[in-house]
């Protein structure tokens, strides 16, 4: 399986509004090598924040009614990196220490969640075509069974989401999707939400194995039907 990730996306979820447009312009500064720019929007209440750009990365605050000043995104450019899983791991890194000494931030207690979203296409190879229109349950594939629960649409697109008991707050959560791209490529897109930065840091790291696994089941699932 061949796994071409797109696009990181990246949100850290902090508790109190800390994103204040003067610290976070000294974070990320033309002398740190970041190029700006500055949302203009009405009367937005974040209006004349700025957002940051850097080696194939956007960083910038959310501009949110609901958590004004609470999400800061970290965002690779689509198709932009060489190594998008290496990069946006060294990118975080790079991120998190800098908002840690600029506006005093603890990573341990000052976040409450951070929600990753992957974008990838994956081909297959090349002997089993359309998979998803063959695929009906899911125990015949070990990275799902008993792990996830799914739906398939009429276009056989398929959504997957982690399993879960009665309670509504976890401290890890996976929503995939996957659709048909061409004959025997998919799009993949992973929504990940963990309650600290090291699970978005394992999420990322391991990604991209996850996937090639969760499809060559998938693909073997379906030659077997």
């Amino acid at each position: 399986m061949d796994v071409h990730i797109t696009q990181f996306n990246v949100q850290l979820y902090f508790k109190q509004p800390i994103l204040v447009t003067d610290k976070l312009n000294a974070a990320f500064s033309e002398s740190e090598g970041f190029s700006s720019s500055q949302m203009q929007q009405g009367n937005h209440p974040m209006q004349d924040t700025m957002s940051f750009f850097r080696q194939g990365f956007r960083v910038a605050p959310v501009q949110s009614n609901v958590l004004p000043f609470k999400i800061l995104q970290v965002m690779s450019y689509q198709n932009a990196l060489q190594n998008p899983d290496q990069e946006t791991v060294s990118c975080l890194h790079y991120v998190t220490a800098s908002v840690k000494q600029h506006l005093d931030v603890d990573f341990d207690n000052d976040i409450y969640a951070v929600r990753v979203v992957f974008h990838s296409i994956v081909t297959g190879t090349g002997d089993t075509h359309r998979i998803l229109t063959k695929l009906d349950r899911l125990d015949g594939i070990s990275t799902l069974a008993g792990r996830y629960v799914g739906h398939k649409n009429p276009m056989d697109a398929i959504q997957l989401t982690f399993k879960t008991g009665s309670e509504l707050s976890h401290e890890f959560w996976n929503d995939i999707r996957i659709s048909q791209f061409d004959t025997h490529s998919y799009v993949v897109t992973i929504f990940n939400e963990t309650d600290s930065l090291a699970g978005a840091l394992d999420f990322i790291r391991g990604v991209r194995q996850f996937v090639a696994t969760l499809m060559h089941e998938m693909e073997s699932a379906a030659k077997g039907t």
